[in-house]
């Protein structure tokens, strides 16, 4: 009954209404009660007034009061309840019931009622006379019957009034009262119990749709309310019902569609946001963190509202809602070219219902396309400097300008020089494309790093001291496992290494190779002490014809790290550079060890051949 509130309200309804009713009817009761009460009692009283003013004179003695009447108009106060006046036209008040001594007040406002009741009465010369006073100050009523006394001639000689009080009338009107609101509060608690049991079989089905209503709201659309019961109460627990099963359904649709949404959206490898009109987000996935560079710790601290707002990309969203048109723009940030493209989302009325981003991280592509201007422009260069030198030699050739043997041999041979650097470069074009096309494969095998090594300082120990350069070497003297790789191209890999030491590395300079091991792999180290590279440029060090010399003074075609670089990558390898300008650079190679390969290779053969055995169990 506590959380009933139908029941309640019906309960307090009906005491509401007992009550207006009781009290209604005594009022209206009141107010009719005393005019009839009032009739009532002066037809009781008018005969008694009559037999009075027969009776109350001698007929052989007139003016002369009989002893019945004057004992009964004494006693009138006591067998009666009421006071009896007799009131002569000449004498005025002849006989009267005895008022109380102690309201002098009251009998003296009596008798004037009394004697203007008798002029009245005599005035009008009617049968008799009903009126009603009130007395000031003594907070009672009083009912006034006038009735003539008649000589023998049928003349009025007096009048025969009684005084009659209406407490007596009060009385009865509230007695009636008492038993009306009496009854009206057996009928309450008589009537509560069924109405209680009738509020409470209504409530019932109505708080179990109550229950359903909350758990939908909630999104629990399991509850289902009762039906059992008849009339518009059952259809609409049964519509309730229905409705919780569409919602059920409807809701496993969107969250399903929902979930798949979100799966593309995380799948997708650029950045997605998407925003109401007004500008809050809906959707996005994690890739807008990483598109602009974002750490991940950092990224799980922030709210996609406070990087759009500190970015300023909601600007963008703005405008195109604004708009009502795609926005395009590349934005840069942290040395990355993020392609942003802003497309707002239209109703079929053409109104703005948000808008969807699309953030590209265009950095590599842009990189990409640099670098191949950049190929093209070094290619172009770096082919013309051979063909203009052979032209500036054939020109004076051909003309037979040069007619000397001795300058002609030397014209002969610088246009070999030129030729043969022009097919250097073509080659190294052919081998680094090859290299990057996997067109080429390598045998890898176990092999004795120190031995190759020890062979390739041998053979360049010459050709360094020529350059007027030191060679030293460290760790050959150890014993260092062996690697799993291919001889010949790690021996590649280290003569474009030293060949770059010596290009680079001034006079009386020195060039150091270290053999050495780390848990995982050994390693070779190509020390110089030449002019170094600036670290702006070491991250571009292995690109295809990049020199640190920009004017493309230095020799060499810039093909030879780039190949270094490629073979390392296609075998598996790890090249690491690190320089310091005016001090000097080191290459290191980290190879792997035979051991630790072939052990990898058993483990999965062991593997194969398990489910290999299994799959021919099976079959």
């Amino acid at each position: 009954m506590k959380n009933r509130f139908l029941a309640r309200r019906i309960f307090v309804l009906l005491i509401a209404a007992i009550l207006l009713w009781t009290i209604l009817t005594a009022l209206f009761y009141s107010y009719v009660a005393n005019p009839v009460f009032t009739r009532i009692k002066a037809r009781e009283l008018l005969p008694r007034a009559f037999f009075i003013a027969d009776s109350v004179y001698e007929r052989e003695c007139p003016g002369q009061a009989s002893d019945f009447c004057v004992d009964l108009i004494h006693n009138s106060g006591t067998l009666f309840g009421n006071l009896i006046y007799i009131v002569d036209n000449e004498n005025g008040i002849c006989h009267h019931s005895p008022l109380p001594d102690d309201r002098p007040e009251l009998a003296k406002q009596l008798s004037h009622i009394v004697l203007s009741e008798h002029q009245e009465l005599l005035r009008q010369g009617a049968e008799h006379r009903l009126g009603e006073h009130r007395i000031t100050g003594s907070g009672d009523r009083f009912l006034v019957i006038s009735v003539p006394i008649l000589d023998s001639e049928n003349r009025q000689m007096g009048s025969t009034i009684i005084v009659q009080p209406s407490q007596e009338m009060n009385a009865g009107i509230q007695s009636l009262n008492f038993a009306l609101l009496t009854s009206s509060l057996i009928v309450l608690v008589i009537m509560a119990i069924p109405v209680v049991i009738a509020a409470l079989r209504i409530a019932r089905p109505l708080e179990s749709m109550r229950k359903v209503a909350l758990s939908m709201s909630e999104g629990d659309f399991s509850q289902r309310a009762d039906e059992e019961q008849e009339g518009e109460i059952g259809d609409l627990a049964r519509t309730i019902n229905r409705m919780a099963e569409d919602l059920s359904e409807s809701f496993r649709r969107l969250s399903a569609q929902a979930s798949s949404l979100k799966q593309i959206i995380d799948g997708i490898g650029e950045g997605i946001v998407a925003v109401d009109r007004h500008g809050n987000i809906t959707q996005y996935n994690d890739n807008i963190f990483g598109v602009f560079g974002i750490d991940r710790t950092y990224a799980t601290k922030m709210t996609p509202e406070s990087f759009l707002e500190t970015s300023r990309i909601n600007t963008f969203f703005r405008q195109a809602m604004d708009s009502k048109e795609t926005v395009t723009c590349v934005i840069s940030k942290d040395h990355r070219h993020i392609q942003v493209v802003i497309t707002p989302l239209l109703t079929e009325q053409q109104t703005i219902n948000g808008a969807v981003g699309l953030f590209r991280d265009i950095t590599q592509a842009e990189r990409l396309e640099q670098t191949r201007r950049d190929y093209v422009a070094n290619v172009s260069h770096e082919m013309r400097t051979p063909l203009t030198a052979m032209r500036g030699l054939l020109e004076p050739l051909t003309e037979g300008m040069v007619t000397s043997p001795e300058d002609q041999h030397r014209y002969h041979e610088i246009l070999l020089r030129e030729t043969m650097r022009l097919s250097r470069l073509i080659n190294d074009m052919l081998e680094l494309s090859r290299i990057q096309a996997g067109a080429t494969t390598y045998r890898q095998e176990r092999v004795d790093l120190t031995r190759i090594v020890m062979d390739v300082a041998d053979n360049y120990r010459t050709s360094i001291l020529d350059h007027n350069l030191n060679l030293k070497t460290i760790g050959l003297e150890g014993e260092c496992p062996d690697v799993w790789g291919n001889a010949d191209r790690i021996e590649q890999i280290l003569i474009i290494l030293i060949d770059n030491a010596m290009k680079f590395t001034p006079s009386e300079g020195v060039i150091t190779l270290t053999i050495g091991q780390t848990p995982e792999k050994a390693f070779i180290s190509i020390s110089d002490t030449g002019i170094g590279i600036d670290a702006e440029d070491v991250e571009h060090i292995f690109d295809r014809f990049y020199k640190e010399d920009k004017a493309h003074k230095e020799p060499g075609t810039g093909l030879g790290l780039s190949i270094a670089k490629e073979i390392a990558d296609q075998m598996g390898y790890e090249m690491t550079v690190e320089s310091e300008r005016h001090v000097g650079s080191t290459f290191t190679l980290y190879i792997p060890y035979a051991d630790d390969v072939m052990q990898s290779l058993s483990q999965l053969k062991d593997v194969y051949d398990s489910e290999s055995d299994s799959d021919d169990t099976s079959i």
